[in-house]
């Protein structure tokens, strides 16, 4: 089996540093030799949409959640058969291979149908449980196949009953012998033969012979009667014949299945209820992709995951509890997300995490190339507000200046660049707005979101004003936020606008009480730059004040 991928991810609603910090990240993985699959959960924003195009970078492939397929484990490979196989073969075939199940399938691996060993058997035995029903549609072909003979004459219409006769030297003068559409089984005799065919046999299969004579040929065609000859003896014959029947006689078509992509969760909920020991798994367009049995849905290997630009649960992939978290590279507080075996975690006090993916480059002694250099300055620039949030550090101003000399371009300049592309709200949504960068977070027993994004002036946002608290009142609702608060940014005036609702919206005033003034109708926090290390901070000192306030 091919060794799946490491996926790495940055947080959803992703901002300029989640989504370079993911891809710069899975180069220098390639570049070390490991297998990883860059990702991202969610649509980019205007801002990284430039970072990226400016450098011709690809965004990472979307992805919803990382929880465990039915593709991500090992199924059993299907033995098959195509629907005309005889219950010889496909019997002979499943001994082979050691299997007590085998699909049935169209030329192109279109699923029809399941057999089993027992399935088989009945079929073999049905005709001395006077089931004749199976070996009367069973054609010719397949009954000279089975028994290595040569179908002789083939009838203008061929008539059994489905009865299987013996015919006897004993029996040929008796006058009350009548073999009327039965199929018989006879020695070389000629006599014996001519017998059958008179009496209306519709099959004769002379056994120990190779050919039969011109006269039971004239008489096999005269009275529409089909000859098969076989080298067989009759005992032999008599054993073998009933495996002639075609597989899709007996095969089950009464199915439970599975998409090769349904969540193992899924699958889990079903298959105890049923009685099944296999359970086939196609695709999309009903092609077989395999077997799955109760055995495959336990101690299957975890996806692995590294996660950048967060440690929080409800900021991650949906499904993280069930992947396994190898590595954690972040510069936010420690979160919620637990491992069950060790992993690295490289959580330091800076502005971005690209500034900290651009140290690994250098600790592994490698230099990024031109365009990963710039993705990780742009990252840089964005996640510090270009070096104004309080979060940024003198490390995160020398490496952007090394990375800028890389990727041959002027921070300042590029600087304005990736403002002008983020901070217009024309032809936004109010929900494209407050979506671009939301994070969720927990706080005690507090279920918060925080929005942030970037204005050039509090014209736009006082044009959407009701609108804006609208939205977070009902975004309260549907996701049981206790408050939402969306922090609009404005780098030149070095402050930021906040709009916020909830039940527990009095919570922003004890927060930055003392600090907010009023702009225009607005609210506005002079040196508040950084939802990370001013508002979240403060959001929950206000939270665990006020639960001490009231308990």
């Amino acid at each position: 089996m091919i060794q799946s991928p490491i996926f790495i991810t940055g947080h959803r609603n992703p901002d300029a540093d989640s989504i370079c910090a993911t891809i710069s990240y899975a180069r220098l993985k390639e570049l070390l030799g490991e297998n990883v699959k860059p990702i991202r959960l969610g649509n980019i924003n205007a801002e990284t949409e430039y970072i990226l195009h400016k450098f011709a970078v690809a965004p990472p492939p979307l992805v919803y959640d990382i929880r465990t397929r039915v593709a991500d484990i090992d199924i059993d490979e299907a033995v098959t058969v195509t629907q005309d196989t005889t219950i010889q073969i496909a019997w002979q075939k499943m001994l082979e291979q050691n299997k007590k199940v085998i699909a049935i399938v169209e030329p192109d691996q279109t699923l029809l149908g399941l057999a089993t060993i027992s399935g088989i058997t009945n079929g073999i035995l049905s005709v001395a449980q006077n089931d004749f029903s199976f070996i009367k549609k069973t054609p010719l072909d397949c009954i000279a196949a089975t028994l290595m003979g040569e179908l002789i004459v083939r009838p203008r219409e061929y008539h059994p009953n489905g009865i299987i006769a013996m015919g006897s030297s004993i029996l040929n003068d008796k006058d009350f012998i009548d073999y009327k559409d039965q199929i018989v089984i006879t020695s070389a005799r000629p006599e014996n033969q001519l017998k059958a065919i008179k009496t209306n046999a519709a099959l004769v299969v002379a056994t120990l012979s190779q050919e039969v004579s011109s006269e039971v040929i004239i008489a096999a065609n005269k009275n529409n009667c089909a000859v098969i000859t076989t080298t067989l003896d009759l005992f032999t014959t008599s054993q073998l014949i009933t495996q002639s029947i075609p597989i899709k006689f007996i095969m089950s078509t009464n199915l439970v299945t599975f998409n090769y992509y349904d969540y193992l969760d899924d699958v889990k909920a079903v298959i105890p209820k049923s009685r099944y020991r296999s359970y086939p798994v196609i695709d999309n367009n009903r092609h077989l992709m395999g077997l799955i049995s109760r055995y495959h849905l336990w101690g299957h290997q975890r996806k692995q995951v590294i996660l950048v630009d967060h440690n929080e649960k409800a900021q991650s992939i949906e499904g993280i509890e069930q992947a396994e978290v190898v590595e954690i590279i972040d510069h936010h507080r420690i979160g919620d997300i637990s491992t069950d075996s060790p992993a690295v975690f490289r959580n330091e006090t800076i502005g971005s995490t690209s500034s900290i993916i651009t140290k690994l480059y250098k600790e592994n002694g490698l230099k990024p190339e031109k365009h990963i250099a710039g993705i990780m300055l742009g990252a840089i620039i964005s996640d510090t507000m270009n070096f104004n949030s309080p979060t940024c550090t003198p490390v995160d101003i020398e490496l952007a200046h090394e990375l800028a000399e890389i990727a041959g371009v002027d921070i300042q300049s590029f600087a304005s660049e990736i403002y002008l592309a983020s901070a217009s709200l024309a032809g936004k949504t109010v929900a494209d707005i407050v979506h671009t960068d939301l994070k969720e977070f927990t706080m005690d027993s507090y279920q918060v979101a925080v929005g942030q994004i970037n204005v050039v002036d509090p014209v736009s946002i006082i044009s959407l004003k009701n609108e804006l608290e609208d939205y977070l009142h009902h975004l309260c609702i549907s996701n049981r936020y206790d408050l939402a608060l969306m922090i609009f940014t404005n780098i030149k005036e070095k402050g930021s606008y906040l709009l916020w609702s909830g039940k527990d919206r009095h919570l922003v005033s004890m927060a930055f009480e003392g600090q907010l003034g009023e702009v225009n109708g607005l609210s506005f926090a002079p040196g508040i730059l950084s939802r990370k290390k001013q508002v979240v901070p403060a959001l929950a000192t206000a939270i665990a004040a006020y639960n001490n306030q009231n308990t």
